[in-house]
């Protein structure tokens, strides 16, 4: 049976994270596809900057995100202004899941006094959230990151399998002007999968500097989010007419 193209970018991703590279004949063969489909394939993710060629084969863009606390320090009025539009969403009794990420943390800023359940693994949204006691917070626990100061792993993805949220807000490393979105952590992309997966409704926190950002994994495209909140207003016309196309609405603060 044939697979449906964005589920061959998905395992061809996931290859390439598992060795590192790949020719396009190992491709074809793991995708039990053609050598010219290969080809096509990795030329549409080298446009979405996800992987990038090498002498033979291919390899996936090895990005790194900013540690938590340098992030923090920037864009940070207009992650204020994000945060404050996506809790504007949120219902009391809501029940919410913040992902991790500078952005995201800002949201939790907003409802820190706001009588709602929150679901997050990262440990600085914890601590904005306890420090009023309002909220009732369940910590997603797991592999401890130092660097982002948050709970990764397949523990977190195995709670959220059995977790149901009215609403979730999802950060990024980037936004290609094609849909996808981005992410430089295998494991978080994961997570993001979950997160969607667990939530009523979903939408994207991303500040200007996300389009197109960078990371080479991709979780899945904008044609599954509810909307994405942002302070961009240049946006790119193929991501504003998928937008447009899949009825994701894009709020610009």
């Amino acid at each position: 049976m044939t697979m449906l193209k964005t589920v061959r970018h998905e395992t061809l991703l996931q290859l390439l994270h598992a060795q590192g590279s790949a020719s396009v004949n190992e491709i074809a063969e793991h995708l039990n596809t053609s050598s010219a489909t290969a080809r096509r394939d990795l030329a549409e993710l080298e446009r979405q900057s996800l992987v990038e060629r090498t002498w033979g084969g291919v390899r996936l863009v090895t990005d790194v995100d900013d540690p938590f606390q340098e992030a923090l320090m920037s864009q940070g009025a207009a992650k204020r202004r994000i945060g404050a539009a996506a809790a504007d969403l949120v219902p009391d009794g809501a029940t919410v899941i913040l992902d991790i990420g500078t952005t995201v943390h800002h949201v939790a800023r907003e409802l820190a006094d706001r009588d709602i359940t929150v679901l997050t693994a990262s440990l600085p949204t914890f601590e904005v959230l306890r420090t009023v006691g309002r909220a009732n917070i369940i910590l997603l626990g797991g592999s401890w990151s130092e660097k982002y100061q948050c709970f990764t792993g397949s523990t977190v993805t195995d709670v959220l399998e059995h977790q149901q949220a009215d609403i979730a807000f999802l950060g990024c490393s980037g936004l290609s002007d094609s849909g996808r979105i981005r992410d430089t952590s295998y494991p978080q992309s994961s997570i993001k999968r979950a997160i969607l997966a667990a939530s009523s409704h979903t939408w994207l926190l991303a500040d200007a500097k996300k389009f197109p950002g960078k990371g080479g994994i991709s979780p899945f495209e904008v044609d599954r989010l509810d909307g994405i909140i942002t302070d961009s207003t240049d946006l790119a016309t193929p991501l504003i007419e998928k937008c447009r196309n899949h009825d994701t609405e894009i709020r610009i603060v």
